[in-house]
């Protein structure tokens, strides 16, 4: 090719894709009637909701990312320049194409099954995301502007209990940019009124008290989603197996079936090495400890660490599947971080996120093969949300668990679980 013909390139590639699938139109109507094509026929939110799902999880594929939507009867799509490659919906048969660079124009499947992949279906039920040890609503803000920017999700807001009054209330960022409703919501991002100083069950009854938040703000919806990383999914787990409690109460909450599934993500159910050594300075020289991998305000004195010891009483509490079940008409998903060696004692390592072992991520190692269970591996790259340290004797260690919450790949497993 010459300079000119380099240039030109794109245009003839976008022009040349538009004549096929002009010629695969011409092709669809000579078999589906104008009226039944009407009657399936994909709507525009659903279609971008899709196509922003692609660029934003499949960058190699679809790039630069792009808004908006080009038509050509019977397709809405989009054209990537950077990696030359269409992808669009067509009306005529619901199906999702893709052209790539080559010209090879695939039929890649039924819209519906791509719309529950991407999050872009029906929402039946409130999402409601929970956080970990040390952090709050924050942690999911990237996740968060996806779903309200990209998913076309309405935020309800931010639930938070009051030990005070025993009241939840449902607040927004005081961000005003953040579109939020402050009730009725698609998806929620709770705050535990204290996160370090609250035992896991406490921790579950704080839960309980925002589910209920939630489905009043939602009249008409019987039961939430929840979607837990780290502690938050033993909270979870609390109030699933009906462990939860008021703080100064010995009196347990019953689950109320107001739950349709469980997501973990990084959750520690057979607890953490790093909480067992948390208080101890393991490099003496630097004064190093294992609670200095984990880049936030740790008290290792906390009863948020106490519990997460391996064999703490609060895990052998909730672990006693015997006597405490977990529900089955729930589903659960464990999102396992791997990718870090991760200590689970001095002279082991197992893999995992740094901070806790795939085995104890999975929660099918405490609670077996219950009717609707799966665990998903997802290895999560290090870069500047994790940290690292040197330890005397031990060497170089990592983690990437405070990266799990804004991980690409895990964001697509929980896209795809919803």
């Amino acid at each position: 090719m010459n300079n000119q013909q380099l240039r030109d390139y794109p245009l003839l590639a976008k022009t040349l894709g538009l004549i096929i699938l002009v010629m695969l139109c011409s092709t669809a109507g000579a078999i589906n009637s104008p009226v039944q094509a009407a009657s399936i026929a994909p709507t525009l939110n659903s279609t971008e909701c899709l196509l922003n799902w692609a660029q934003t999880f499949y960058p190699s594929l679809f790039s630069p990312p792009t808004s908006g939507v080009q038509f050509s009867s019977p397709y809405t799509y989009r054209y990537y320049p950077s990696t030359n490659a269409y992808v669009g919906v067509s009306s005529a048969d619901n199906h999702v194409y893709y052209l790539d660079p080559s010209g090879d124009l695939q039929d890649v499947g039924d819209l519906s099954t791509w719309l529950s992949t991407s999050g872009c279906g029906t929402r039946p039920y409130p999402v409601i995301f929970i956080h970990g040890i040390a952090s709050s609503a924050d942690t999911w803000t990237t996740y968060r502007n996806y779903l309200i920017n990209n998913s076309f999700w309405t935020f309800g807001g931010i639930p938070a209990y009051d030990p005070s009054s025993k009241t939840v209330n449902i607040s927004c960022p005081s961000d005003s940019s953040v579109e939020c409703t402050g009730g009725t919501g698609d998806f929620y991002t709770l705050n535990f009124s204290d996160n370090q100083g609250l035992s896991f069950d406490v921790q579950g009854g704080e839960l309980a008290a925002v589910i209920k938040a939630v489905l009043d703000a939602n009249p008409g919806k019987t039961k939430v989603l929840l979607v837990s990383h780290s502690m938050g999914g033993l909270a979870a787990r609390e109030y699933l197996q009906g462990l939860a409690r008021e703080s100064n109460s010995a009196t347990t909450i019953p689950y109320r079936t107001d739950v349709a599934k469980l997501i973990t993500v990084g959750t520690p159910h057979q607890g953490s090495f790093w909480a067992e050594e948390c208080h101890n300075d393991i490099s003496i020289p630097d004064n190093v400890g294992i609670c200095d991998l984990l880049s936030l305000d740790i008290d290792p004195n906390s009863i948020a660490v106490e519990d997460l010891k391996p064999d703490s009483p609060a895990l052998n509490i909730l672990n006693d599947l015997t006597t405490h079940p977990l529900p089955s008409s729930v589903a659960y998903v464990s999102i396992i971080g791997t990718g870090q060696p991760t200590l689970i004692s001095f002279i082991d390592f197992k893999d995992g996120d740094g901070i806790v072992s795939d085995i104890s991520q999975d929660l099918k190692t405490v609670a077996g093969n219950l009717p609707q269970q799966k665990s998903v591996r997802i290895d999560v790259p290090f870069r500047e949300c994790g940290n690292k340290i040197n330890v005397l004797s031990i060497g170089n260690i990592g983690e990437t668990h405070t990266c799990e919450s804004t991980d690409i790949g895990v964001g697509a497993e929980i896209l795809k679980n919803l």
